[in-house]
């Protein structure tokens, strides 16, 4: 299955599909096999700036009662600066909320009468009361979504959410709104990326709030953390090569998926089941490993099982889809399957993506004060690692990680400024992301 395959026809993004197990045997009772799926997006020649992707953003702000203050200031200017980088053929709207949600800008094309509008507008807004983050969210969505063009000539949307508390008003159930958060990406095509602003929010929404929509969560700890995360992302937003990415994987009813990776996934069964993984906008030359593990059935008659995989995306002139690939796991004797060697180079992305899960899943479990349970899934991984880890520096230095953190639980919970740091952390590495804290 080596080089993979891109594009069936016309121009543009071209997006590569590779698919690698760890194994190609499984036993006659069963086996589970892990399979990275390498995506990565063609080199393109630099775009003029005349030639990049329109984009039509919503800012969705926080003006909750802790935004008093310096934060509140900071928020403003960072909107700010995203619509001074934009021009007339992208186009924004602008969304406050506490327990009352706002509209100060309806969406429009961001003309320096827009820009002068917004700046006048949000000079007025004042800190106070709760936090409806949900419905604000949801208005900064429901604001780009009118009028949407087909997908090859609707340029990029995405919904940037800034808050530093806690949901406590309306929705709040963070499943509910992540599953809302796909439905949108899915369904209008507008993404979101969030933006959680010191120690009081809660990262188990935000996190998976940004899964779910196809973009990228952020932890910021500062005021310029702030202002550098949102240009970050825009400027990147500005120069997207493939529009919502997606991987498609489709297995014979009986054969279990299991995503290792942050990535939102949603199955569907009949005599197959399709599992379709948003993996989101991707960039030039940009490169993602998705870590999947697969449980196969006993044989029942069959000599082999058959994953087929595919990867989807918009680009310039309209969606298009690589070839579906298949890979093949044939049965074999117990001594045959003990024999065969794990592949390496999957092995380090297994482990990694592995590593990372078990971080995220010790974050819920401290959080619900389960700090057993969170102590023992971190144990459990790092020994499940250490079997095959051998001299690779990168399983060796999560190891060291895993471990580190299981002894800082060993007495009391992780405090919330460490599990928002270890939550952005692991989510970035898994997802491939950037982090825009500082400037480079």
């Amino acid at each position: 299955m080596g080089a993979g395959s891109g594009p069936r026809n016309g121009s543009g993004a071209n997006v590569t599909l590779r698919v690698r197990p760890e194994r190609r045997l499984i036993r006659e009772d069963g086996s589970f096999r892990h399979i990275d799926f390498q995506v990565q997006v063609s080199q393109e020649t630099a775009r003029t700036e005349a030639a990049r992707t329109p984009l039509t953003l919503a800012l969705v702000l926080d003006r909750s009662g802790s935004m008093q203050g310096e934060k509140m200031q900071i928020a403003r200017q960072a909107a700010l600066g995203v619509l001074e980088r934009l021009d007339e053929r992208d186009q924004a709207a602008v969304v406050v909320f506490d327990d009352r949600i706002d509209i100060v800008q309806a969406k429009a094309a961001v003309t320096p009468a827009l820009k002068a509008s917004v700046r006048a507008a949000l000079a007025l807004i004042e800190a106070r009361a709760n936090t409806a983050l949900h419905e604000g969210w949801l208005t900064g969505c429901n604001a780009l979504a009118s009028e949407r063009l087909p997908a090859a000539n609707a340029g990029l949307s995405r919904c940037f959410l800034l808050t530093d508390g806690l949901a406590n008003v309306g929705v709040t159930d963070p499943e509910q709104i992540a599953s809302e958060a796909a439905g949108i990406r899915e369904h209008a095509g507008i993404g979101t990326s969030t933006f959680g602003i010191g120690n009081d929010y809660n990262e188990l929404l935000l996190g998976p709030l940004a899964v779910a929509g196809g973009g990228q969560f952020h932890h910021l700890r500062t005021a310029d953390e702030i202002a550098n995360t949102f240009i970050g992302e825009l400027g990147d937003l500005l120069a997207v090569s493939a529009r919502q990415v997606r991987l498609e994987i489709e297995v014979e009813t009986g054969v279990q998926i299991d995503l290792i990776s942050a990535y939102w996934a949603n199955e569907s069964s009949s005599t197959v089941t399709r599992a379709s993984i948003a993996i989101g906008d991707l960039l030039s030359g940009e490169e993602r490993h998705i870590v999947a593990r697969f449980g196969f059935p006993a044989r029942q008659g069959l000599d082999a099982r058959v994953v087929r995989a595919r990867v989807l995306w918009v680009a310039e002139d309209g969606e298009r889809s690589s070839d579906w690939q298949e890979m093949r796991f044939s049965y074999a004797d117990k001594d045959a399957c003990d024999a065969e060697a794990r592949d390496p180079s999957v092995m380090h992305w297994v482990g990694l993506h592995e590593a990372s899960r078990a971080q995220r899943e010790a974050i819920k479990r401290n959080n619900a004060g389960d700090l057993v349970g969170a102590r023992a899934a971190l144990n459990a991984v790092a020994t499940s690692i250490s079997v095959y880890a051998g001299k690779d520096e990168e399983l060796q230095n999560s190891l060291a990680e895993l471990e580190s953190v299981e002894q800082q639980m060993a007495n009391a919970p992780l405090q919330p400024e460490l599990t928002k740091e270890m939550l952005y952390r692991q989510q970035t590495s898994s997802r491939g992301q950037k982090d825009y804290r500082s400037k480079k």
